[in-house]
């Protein structure tokens, strides 16, 4: 008897952690439609640009950047570069959260560059070509932030309508 009653207890937790489960992915979908519409429908901001004084040109960047980074200018000999310009996030020192790295634009004198184009491919794409500088840039490939905190999802945000198709990230010099 006691067997029996053990059994018709495990099928019954079986039975309602099903109904819940499958009342759960309901819900959970429900949400991840309302949330994809919420994205969809959400303001684009317009792109903007930012000022790089020592290169005598102006970067264009997404909307979603504006006020989410900082600029550092400054001299950098990494791969035989002569200045970088390097985008970090902004942070937030409340929270605990430090600044990192997204984004960095290196000048490299032609000669330079082509050989470390044709030696790593994958280490810079080419943004702008000028007299007898090239100004490449390099992504980070992973977000710095742990999963789902508000820095991870704002630097989703700002990686993803960087690399879009359509971006407008260009470098027009002066």
């Amino acid at each position: 008897m006691l067997n029996r009653s053990r059994r018709a207890l495990l099928v019954l937790l079986a039975l309602t952690a099903s109904t819940v489960a499958c009342d759960d992915a309901a819900q959970s979908s429900d949400a991840a439609r309302t949330s994809a519409a919420t994205v969809a429908s959400a303001p684009v901001l317009p792109p903007f640009q930012q000022e790089i004084g020592s290169a005598n040109a102006e970067v264009t960047l997404p909307g979603v950047w504006k006020y989410g980074y900082w600029l550092v200018d400054k001299a950098d000999t990494t791969n035989g570069a002569y200045r970088a310009f390097e985008f970090l996030y902004v942070g937030d020192s409340v929270a605990k959260v430090p600044p990192r790295l997204l984004l960095v634009i290196r000048a490299f004198k032609k000669p330079v560059w082509e050989r470390l184009d044709a030696k790593q491919r994958a280490t810079s794409t080419k943004l702008a070509e000028r007299v007898d500088a090239v100004y490449a840039f390099s992504i980070v490939t992973t977000n710095p932030y742990r999963m789902n905190t508000p820095a991870a999802l704002r630097v989703d945000a700002m990686m993803l309508a960087l690399i879009a198709d359509g971006s407008p990230f260009k470098i027009r010099f002066k």
